[in-house]
């Protein structure tokens, strides 16, 4: 979230630095037509146009990174809220006499395994939409 908020805000900044350029160039294209321009009307039509082009393209990266953006805090605000159903289940088996814990972690665990240097391998009855939504135990127990 920080490198999208970053970029958004690094692509906002150079839209802002162009759109600045672009109304200069502008102005200057108005001294141009009273004769007050060192500059000729061409050269400033071409940079104009240049300036033009590289406004759109940094405002298209702009939409972008803004789309990235919001994408990001909707991912976040859906992982905020499966975060806090899992420390739900947490405090429920925390509060839960020893019988119900054992009963509940052999519903949720098949089997553990362990190998030296004390590596597991811990193969799960369940996934994790499984976990969220809720364990339907007479579904697992058979």
């Amino acid at each position: 979230m920080e490198e999208r908020k970053g970029l958004l805000r690094t692509v906002k900044a150079e839209y802002a630095k162009a759109a600045s350029e672009l109304d200069m160039l502008k102005a200057e294209i108005i001294k141009a037509l009273r004769g007050e321009s060192t500059f000729t009307k061409e050269l400033l039509g071409y940079m104009v146009a240049e300036t033009d082009a590289k406004c759109l393209e940094l405002q298209r990266q702009f939409e972008e990174a803004q789309a990235a953006y919001d994408e990001g805090q909707s991912v976040m605000a859906s992982l905020s809220t499966q975060y806090d159903n899992i420390i739900s289940w947490a405090d429920i088996y925390d509060t839960a006499g020893m019988e119900t814990k054992r009963m509940i972690t052999a519903c949720i665990i098949n089997k553990v395994e362990v190998y030296r240097d004390y590596k597991l391998r811990i193969d799960f009855n369940i996934d994790f939409e499984q976990f969220q939504f809720g364990l339907d135990i007479g579904q697992y127990t058979a």
